[in-house]
């Protein structure tokens, strides 16, 4: 940990080394052979001695008084005595520093040999370093840091003595990808020079780009004695850059992404989906009769008008979705994670949004409408043009046949009137108390016991039966009102089990399946409330987070989305305690990778599998193949829709721990479940 300003290597001074000296006694505790060399002494007879037998005390006393009179470090230049009789000029570079054994003298002494001019040349490269705006590091061969200049601790805000000693790749603080240190790392460790762009901290966390050049200084044998690292403050540079490619990818009218930054975009969709990661949708939507406006109000009021529909768009967007402007009059909008009627009803909440939503001007009030075609992926598309083409082709035929409408390939206005009723039902329920869970019993195949149940939606219809969940949920999902039916159903379920536990019931004893749908899951959130809520109910439990839960969070990968995100936001649901559930599984292509990438604790076999094992040897393989897969796992398997004893027997045989289905019980209100047991 000593200053290296005008070492050998960079400077050409002739001979360097290194000593210190306890400053309790004075006594010489480490030095190098460069520097024992230069007093013509052993290292037998000077380490542990006083080092004034080789510096006189006046000597000793001015270097003391130069290093505690800064606080990094001092230069002094003086003559010494060589055992033969030379008096010989040194330059001395100390710092004191404390370490176990108390206060060091840490020091650096340059031996010089060289005539005047050539020592005067020397300290004005070395009085440029010193002054240079560039941060210049120096490391010796380990990548041990041993001298840094003034510019490194305005640049990082860390003071010399903070660094001398750490590792040249680790400090500052580096934000820079692993990628990129790692290439920082191999190119030191091969010895040659290495020159990239990092984004750091700095002592007081502001982030702040730089461009490092790092070069090996090798001797004369060619062997690497130091590294020189200079790095140049490119932040403002950096700002610039980012400030021109925001500009060159925003309409600067809209705000909004322009054409060439909405087509970047649709290649990303295009790429994540073409992966398997989710679906998405693309609508191309028309301001009907723009033109007009223009020719009546001006193109002023016009700009005013793509600005008032751009930012309703915009605000009205689902997380994750984006509006982009497409070119004129027209916008490019994505929808993430939705089918065909999904993508309809999404367009179509934006059309009723863009008509009951008139720019207001000193005119008067503007009446706006939007024409839309909408196109969603499908896997035997041979690229993004395709799905634009179908959107512009179905934009086209709504501005011809009357405008002020939303056309999706795929999708018939019947089937949309249909899923808009079903919504409404859904809605209503929700507003009247009458959205209820209704629980089916789990059983365990070895002793027919019931052992957990599961909460299944349901409607109370006016006339007190229950509506299945089939007839409403594709509705729910595609007007998203499916995490509202989640949280009221798991709110339900959550109460229940706390109940059951605080009163000692029957099914105190039971795991509780609670499905929560990758809408909900996706909203970081709602999955905050929800965990809130179970906190509340298995506090009065005496349940503490981390202890096991009697609550399995159950979801599906039927409907696609990102299982990263998936992953994140329900890693607080199993640190808390709760279990997971992979539902559905064989019906989808990403079953084994939700297996792979999530704590999964019990895996459900879908229903059609189920049904098919009495008589097809194919899927009865395929079951015995994932039973298999999920005993090596220690996963407990769980068999859907058993309808029948013959059904339920071969499950046994074959392994299956658990089953569910109307053989053993039909779904039915917490009340009449519990008068069941």
């Amino acid at each position: 940990m000593v200053n290296v300003l005008g070492e050998n290597p960079f400077l050409g001074t002739s001979q360097m080394g290194r000593f210190v000296v306890r400053l309790s006694d004075m006594a010489l505790i480490k030095a190098d052979d460069s520097f024992l060399g230069a007093f013509g002494v052993s290292r037998d007879e000077s380490i542990g001695s006083d080092v004034g037998n080789m510096l006189d005390a006046k000597a000793l006393t001015k270097i003391v008084a130069a290093a505690r009179n800064t606080s990094t470090t001092a230069r002094i230049s003086l003559n010494i005595d060589h055992r033969d009789g030379r008096r010989v000029p040194l330059e001395v570079v100390a710092c004191i520093d404390d370490t176990l054994e108390g206060e060091v003298l840490r020091c650096f002494a340059l031996l010089m040999t060289q005539n005047h001019e050539e020592f005067q040349h020397r300290r004005f490269l070395a009085s440029a370093i010193e002054v240079s705006s560039q941060a210049i590091v120096i490391a010796n061969n380990l990548r041990e840091i041993v001298y840094v200049n003034p510019a490194f601790t305005q640049i990082t805000g860390y003071d010399s003595g903070e660094v001398l000693g750490k590792d040249l790749c680790e400090i500052p603080a580096l934000e820079t990808d692993e990628l990129a240190i790692a290439m920082l790392r191999q190119g030191i460790a091969a010895g040659r020079p290495v020159q990239t762009e990092l984004l750091s901290r700095d002592k007081d966390g502001t982030s702040y780009w730089v461009d490092l050049s790092v070069v090996p200084v090798k001797d004369d044998h060619g062997a690497i004695g130091h590294f020189i690292a200079t790095a140049h403050d490119i932040t403002q540079r950096k700002q610039v850059e980012a400030e021109m490619c925001r500009l060159a990818q925003e309409d600067h009218l809209t705000g909004l992404s322009n054409r060439r930054a909405s087509e970047e975009l649709l290649e990303r969709e295009w790429n994540r989906a073409r992966r398997g990661k989710g679906t998405f949708a693309i609508a191309i939507a028309d301001i009907d009769r723009f033109k007009l406006v223009n020719d009546q109000y001006g193109h002023q009021v016009g700009d005013l008008v793509l600005q008032h529909v751009a930012k309703t768009m915009e605000q009205a967007l689902r997380s994750g979705d984006w509006v982009g402007r497409w070119g004129g009059e027209e916008f490019l909008i994505c929808f993430h994670g939705v089918d065909n009627f999904g993508a309809l009803i999404a367009a179509e909440r934006l059309r009723k949004l863009i008509k009951s939503s008139p720019l207001k001007t000193a005119q008067g009030e503007q009446p706006l409408t939007m024409s839309i075609g909408v196109s969603q992926y499908q896997p035997e598309f041979d690229d993004i043009d395709t799905m634009l083409a179908q959107s512009d082709s179905l934009l086209y035929e709504a501005k011809q046949t009357g405008r002020d409408k939303v056309l999706c390939y795929g999708c018939s206005d019947t089937r949309m009137e249909s899923v808009i009723w079903e919504g409404s039902q859904v809605q209503r329920a929700l507003h009247e108390g009458r959205l209820i869970p209704a629980y089916q019993a789990i059983v365990d195949l070895k002793n027919r016991t019931i052992v957990a149940d599961e909460a299944l939606a349901r409607i109370r219809a006016k006339d007190n039966t229950l509506v299945e969940a089939k007839n409403f949920i594709e509705a729910a999902e595609a007007l998203h009102l499916v995490a509202s039916v989640d949280q009221s159903i798991s709110s339900s379920a959550i109460a229940r089990c706390s109940h059951a536990v605080l009163q000692k019931s029957a099914i105190a004893g039971h795991k509780h399946f609670i499905n929560l749908s990758q809408q909900f899951l996706a909203n970081g959130e709602q999955v905050g409330a929800f965990l809130a809520r179970a906190q509340e109910y298995c506090e009065m439990c005496g349940d503490t987070a981390g202890t096991a839960k009697p609550v399995v969070i159950e979801i599906t990968e039927r409907q696609g989305g990102d299982i990263m995100l998936l992953k994140k936001n329900l890693k607080p649901l199993t640190d808390f305690g709760f279990k997971l559930a992979l539902d559905d599984f064989g019906s989808g292509y990403s079953s084994f990778r939700y297996l792979a990438e999530l704590p999964v604790d019990y895996l459900k076999i879908e229903g059609w599998m189920v049904g098919r094992i009495t008589s097809d040897k194919r899927t009865r393989l395929l079951v015995e193949t994932l039973v298999g897969t999920a005993q090596k796992l220690s996963i407990t398997s769980i068999a859907e829709c058993v309808e029948n004893e013959e059904t339920a027997q071969m499950l046994y045989d074959m392994g299956v721990d658990w089953a569910q289905g109307y053989h053993f019980a039909h779904p039915m209100p917490a009340v009449e479940m519990t008068a069941a047991h």
